[in-house]
């Protein structure tokens, strides 16, 4: 018996010192958690779940994809290297158009975007000048390092004419995978043509060779799938909703209320016109922006205001969500209305808690309407670019897949507060079915993982 007990003790002793595999080096570009705007949630929970299989190494951050700085890929500049960290502090400022002379005189002088319409000339120039280009130089010695790459496409990869910056960008971050014979993924993506400028063939036949390449494309919405399918049936595409759902437990509890003094929840410099305004101890109803209201801001406060008064008819106090940058016009809404609004630099967990348990949610931002989603907070939802907001409908499973306007008239408004009044009329059982739902794409979201290991050897 001690024999017997004496080898298997050595035999657990033999299986305990076995090495742990070493997990897969991730290159995660597009990590949006350094941008102020909500959707940063969603990078946050891509990231956490990476995190759990892998080991992510390397990051390039989304405020990277639009700086227009030599550290953000300016190349042939006259500006010194030591000094491009602190001339992007600047440019980060809210001065940052009055010092954009800079800019010019730099083009003026040669200097030239890294990123070209063409993904394999932004590689060459990559790797061309990234000898004397910090910020070059740490993306290639990062993917370089890395075992996979993964792209998070969240809401950029649109073929607008001109194109936008973003869109080339991932898609050089692809050619750039290619050439280093890495597996590379687009993951949480959204593709679509643009609804103002057309499709622009040039991109889309670049993002059809590319994609084609890709170990995978997952989809977070099924127009999205339906697109892919069509345009470029080489790549693999899956749909897997947006890596925000995998928060679904987070705010599944009775541990996920906001404070009901909403002061608690104010950022720092705490402003007095935002103090004593925000009191949860009563239902509310949140509204937010998006990004198409947010380009003609004079125009978005007096529609705003209007849908304000409308909405305070249904006898719940209102609250207004600043849910990114361009939304800062409901700053304005606030004071004429004498309103509480949560400000879109509040800590990014609070802010899907009052989503989370509003009582209703209008508005034309996709990550904010999912934070909603996550506690069983009805939305209506308000036009914005592409079709990500009548998509989202779908993947929440409304009846009724209704985008109402961007700037809703009058009409369109009563018809916001009739759908509203309905939504509130059926109570607990709607909500229950919302979270329901969420719960089901929370499931689908944190199988990413087990699809990136199943492609990752091709």
């Amino acid at each position: 018996m001690r024999k017997a007990a004496s080898t298997a003790g050595e035999a657990r002793s033999s299986f305990a010192t076995l090495p742990t595999p070493a997990r897969l080096k991730v290159f995660l570009v597009g990590d949006n958690r350094s941008t102020v705007g909500w959707g940063r949630g969603a990078s946050l929970a891509l990231g956490q779940l990476l995190s759990a299989s892998f080991e992510i190494t390397g990051r390039v951050t989304g405020d990277f994809f639009d700086l227009s700085t030599a550290e953000a890929g300016y190349v042939g500049t006259f500006m010194p290297a030591r000094y491009y960290r602190h001339f992007r502090y600047l440019l980060l400022r809210r001065w940052r158009r009055s010092i954009a002379w800079y800019i010019n005189l730099e083009r003026l002088f040669g200097a030239q975007d890294f990123i070209a319409e063409d993904p394999a000339v932004s590689i060459d120039n990559l790797l061309a000048h990234k000898h004397r280009h910090p910020a070059l130089s740490r993306i290639y010695d990062q993917a370089a390092e890395a075992d996979l790459l993964v792209l998070d496409g969240d809401g950029d990869i649109i073929f607008t004419t001109p194109p936008r910056r973003v869109t080339l960008f991932l898609l050089a971050m692809i050619e750039l995978g290619i050439r280093l014979k890495k597996p590379v993924f687009l993951v949480n993506a959204m593709i679509s043509d643009c609804p103002l400028t057309g499709r622009n063939e040039t991109t889309l036949a670049a993002a059809k060779r590319l994609l084609a390449q890709c170990r995978a494309v997952a989809l977070r919405d099924p127009e999205s799938l339906e697109y892919v399918q069509k345009e470029i049936p080489e790549a693999k595409s899956c749909l897997i909703p947006d890596s925000l759902f995998a928060w679904f437990s987070l705010y599944a509890n009775g541990s996920s209320y906001p404070p009901l003094n909403g002061d608690f929840l104010l950022p720092h410099p705490e402003k007095d016109e935002y103090w004593g305004k925000l009191d949860f101890s009563q239902p509310y109803i949140c509204i937010g922006g998006g990004a198409l209201v947010g380009s003609q801001p004079d125009r978005a406060v007096r529609c705003y205001a209007r849908l304000v008064d409308e909405v305070s008819q249904l006898g719940y106090r209102v609250y207004l969500t600043e849910n990114d940058l361009p939304d800062s016009f409901l700053q304005r809404v606030a004071r004429e209305k004498d309103l509480g609004i949560v400000p879109v630099d509040a800590p990014i967990l609070m802010c899907g808690s009052v989503l989370a348990h509003a009582r209703l949610f209008i508005s034309g931002r996709y990550h904010p309407s999912i934070f909603a989603s996550l506690g069983g907070t009805p939305c209506i939802f308000l036009a914005s670019h592409a079709h990500k907001m009548g998509s989202l409908s779908r993947v929440l499973e409304y009846d009724v897949h209704r985008q109402f306007n961007a700037f809703p008239d009058d009409s369109e408004i009563a018809e916001i507060v009739s759908t509203a009044r309905q939504y509130l009329e059926q109570g607990e059982s709607l909500r229950a079915r919302i979270s329901h739902v969420a719960k089901l794409r929370s499931d689908e979201a944190t199988e990413l993982p087990a699809l990136l290991k199943r492609h990752v050897n091709g």
